[in-house]
């Protein structure tokens, strides 16, 4: 029987698809990255205005077993269990700027 080993790269990634699927959902235009050298990622962008755009990453907390989601410089946006909080929060940052 062979052990098959999640990686925590393979684990954001799969917090970024569920992430990607709640956005799309609303209307948002989202890719996900994988880079092999790099953490995954996913740039959101508003459709109306794709200059508009945030990257976000999966990463595990620092305390704890459980992922949030970040945007790039660090900032938590949400629990990764909460893909909703996390939409809703990255739809009101990028409609914020457009609105502006």
């Amino acid at each position: 029987m062979s052990a098959q080993v999640i990686t925590e790269a393979e684990e954001a990634l799969g917090h970024l698809e569920r992430l990607t699927a709640e956005l799309r959902s609303r209307g948002w235009t989202v890719e996900v990255a994988a880079p092999h050298d790099r953490r995954p990622s996913a740039l959101v962008a508003d459709p109306r205005t794709p200059a508009l755009n945030e990257n976000v990453i999966a990463a595990r907390e620092r305390q704890g077993d459980g992922w949030s989601y970040f945007y790039a410089w660090g900032e938590r946006i949400a629990s990764c269990a909460d893909t909703a909080a996390a939409a809703a929060a990255l739809g009101r940052v990028l409609t914020a700027r457009r609105d502006n």
